[in-house]
């Protein structure tokens, strides 16, 4: 029966619910603090820089009474040029961009010089109008000035001249004059301050594109108190009024940027939670599931595993300690051609001769190898054949050991290994017929060599029995001219026979290792391909580096074998390249009892389509020529005989063929 997905689901449930608002909670507790640390800032920030900027109005409205007391008492029809002097005066002490008079007679009087409009009329101005009617201290609403070219506003005082006429006083401001005060007004998360009127029109902005145009944040004109984390949309903005104006102070903080931080943390616990949870639950369905079917799978195990022991590609015998046997498969029966009946209830013993299909020295041993096996605790091997079948078979048996290493019986394993052992003696026919192949080679090349060596001395001696010939003939044959001619005749003949005894020693084969020196031994391959190699005009040379000495106890003549055929490899090479030098190196190193040689030529190279398959039997670098057994002789008798390697370090420029030996082969290791 299959088990439930999740036994306690409530339990689950509730746990997510609970850890869910913990989320929730921690997330309002952490916003409602981040609001209160806004709200907190941003009060003191406005209220300060409010604070500033009244005390700098008031500043200048304290100014213009004190100008206002100045003048009021003089006559502006007598007395002009002292008014304007005052003004000007009053202009640089207070810091205003100019102070000027207005008078009911529509006179205007100015600090600083200026062309009165044929068309304007004094009393008919709005600062004028305004301040009238207020009959108090009056800051006009901002405009931009033509004169001075930037947005001003007006602070004007209405006072009475003689008790009589009326006028009104006022002093220009440029609002750029507080700008910084707006500006710098330090605000986190990007937001940036900025100055409105009560009507809503933007007075100063970091982006002065935006000045006097209107803010689409707006308020009731009769709040003018702080007010914070008014939100919108996109912004929280925050206000506060600047006594003796109806101007606020506007700081906007960017939402994104206020929340970004705290709405991240929500979405990594809510992530968090979300894994979590998915985690759980995957968890639980493979734990649910592997508990649903693992009564299937030990249901299932002994029967599959008897299967696929009774019917595996080897024969497999189990026996306890007394050698009984518990239990084999099929394979092991069909092997040795026994009944099951002859197996079950038995003692594995020479009694019942399991194995009396092989000779009984091959039982004998076998059995002997089973008591070893009991005896040593160790693994043992046996290698056997059925002459009859020409079966060949491996046996394995393996003790089996309690904790405390005793023995508590047996594991046999009984493999057919007929086709890998016919592999190797295939293996090893086709390495005889090769090394008969290059036998045959070898002799071609000796009687090619030994005839181009024996040309010459032939000749001499053709021309010396002529010589004997024709003197004898004329009737000129004395003893000394016979005894000259005999003389050269025998030297020839001794290079003959000198020359056969030096091919004779090096094609044969050593039987056993001797003592010879690395150079010598390559100067004599040298020797033997020297006419051919001339003809040819491929130069060879040996190079020598860092050997104390070039003495190599080893197999000579085989040795010799592989420098001649990497050689005449590189020859192959040097042929096909009609551009590339006709040199042959080879390079001789010792180190740590071993010696280096590297055969080098500039050659072609080898291609690509070859490289990972040099070395193998009848692969061949010179296309239709070559036979593909040089090399791959080559390194069989490098590894086998001489008890070294040959392999390739460079493709091409140049071709490197590296050959290792030991400085002393053992003749015991052959």
């Amino acid at each position: 029966m299959r088990k439930p997905f999740y036994k306690n689901t409530k339990i689950f449930f509730s746990f997510s619910l609970i850890f869910f608002l913990l989320i929730l909670s921690n997330y309002i507790i952490n916003l409602h603090i981040l609001q209160s640390m806004i709200s907190d800032q941003q009060t003191n920030t406005i209220k300060g820089a409010s604070k500033r900027i009244s005390k700098w109005l008031n500043q200048k409205i304290n100014s213009m009474e004190v100008i206002k007391n100045f003048i009021k008492d003089i006559d502006h029809t007598k007395h002009a040029k002292d008014i304007e002097n005052i003004l000007l005066q009053s202009k640089e002490v207070a810091s205003f961009a100019n102070v000027y008079v207005g008078y009911e007679d529509d006179t205007t009087l100015s600090g600083l010089s200026w062309n009165k409009p044929d068309n304007y009329i004094t009393t008919a101005r709005p600062w004028y109008i305004k301040t009238q009617v207020n009959k108090q201290t009056t800051i006009t609403d901002p405009y931009f000035d033509v004169g001075f070219k930037k947005v001003v506003v007006a602070i004007c005082t209405p006072f009475l001249e003689e008790n009589k006429k009326q006028g009104v006083i006022c002093g220009i401001l440029p609002l750029n004059d507080i700008r910084n005060e707006i500006l710098d007004i330090p605000l986190p998360y990007d937001g940036i301050a900025f100055l409105i009127d009560s009507y809503g029109r933007i007075l100063l902005h970091p982006d002065e594109k935006q000045q006097l145009k209107n803010s689409f944040y707006s308020f009731p004109t009769e709040n003018k108190m702080t007010k914070v984390n008014n939100e919108f949309d996109s912004y929280i903005f925050s206000h506060d009024h600047i006594n003796q104006s109806n101007w606020f102070i506007i700081a906007q903080l960017n939402k994104s940027s206020v929340y970004k931080k705290i709405n991240l943390q929500l979405l990594i616990n809510l992530t968090i939670y979300a894994i979590s949870v998915l985690v759980f639950i995957i968890l639980n369905v493979i734990y649910q599931n592997r508990q649903n079917i693992s009564d299937e799978k030990l249901k299932k195990t002994e029967t599959l595993l008897n299967h696929f022991i009774d019917f595996a590609d080897m024969g497999i015998l189990i026996a306890d300690s007394t050698n009984k046997i518990l239990f084999f498969n099929t394979s092991f029966t069909e092997y040795l051609k026994i009944d099951k009946k002859d197996v079950e209830d038995t003692f594995l013993n020479y009694e019942n001769n399991l194995f009396k299909i092989f000779p009984l020295e091959f039982s004998i041993e076998i059995y002997n190898k089973i008591k070893e096996v009991k005896v040593l605790k160790q693994t043992v091997e046996v290698d056997i054949m059925h002459k009859e079948s020409e079966k060949y078979f491996h046996i394995t048996i393996l003790p089996v050991l309690s904790s405390d290493k005793t023995y508590q019986g047996l594991i046999l394993f009984f493999q057919d290994v007929t086709l890998k052992e016919k592999g190797k003696i295939y293996k090893k026919e086709q390495e005889d017929i090769l090394f008969q192949q290059a036998k045959m080679a070898d002799l071609g090349e000796m009687i090619a060599a030994i005839s181009h060596q024996w040309r010459q001395p032939l000749n001499s001696l053709s021309i010396m029995v002529g010589n004997l010939l024709q003197f004898k003939q004329m009737g000129h044959l004395t003893d000394e001219i016979f005894e000259e001619n005999l003389k050269h005749s025998m030297v020839n003949i001794h290079y003959l026979a000198d020359t056969i005894e030096t091919f004779r020693n090096f094609y044969k084969t050593s039987k056993k290792a001797e003592s010879f020196e690395i150079d010598k031994a390559i100067n004599e391959v040298f020797y033997i391909l020297s006419p051919h190699f001339k003809n040819l005009g491929i130069e060879l040379e040996i190079k020598v580096f860092e050997a104390e000495t070039l003495e190599c106890l080893n197999y000579k003549n085989e040795f010799q074998q592989v420098i001649a055929n990497l050689i005449h490899n590189s020859k192959d090479a040097i042929i096909d390249c009609k551009k590339c030098p006709k040199k042959i190196i080879i390079e001789i190193f010792l180190k740590k009892e071993i010696f280096y040689i590297r055969v080098k030529d500039y050659g072609n190279g080898i291609s690509f389509k070859i490289r990972n398959n040099l070395f193998q039997a009848f692969q061949t670098t010179k296309k239709q020529k070559g036979t593909g057994k040089g090399l791959y002789l080559s390194r069989l008798i490098a590894k086998k005989k001489l008890d070294g390697s040959l392999s390739i370090s460079n493709y091409e420029n140049p071709t490197e063929f590296l050959l290792t030996l030991p400085l002393k082969r053992k003749e015991e290791n052959d």
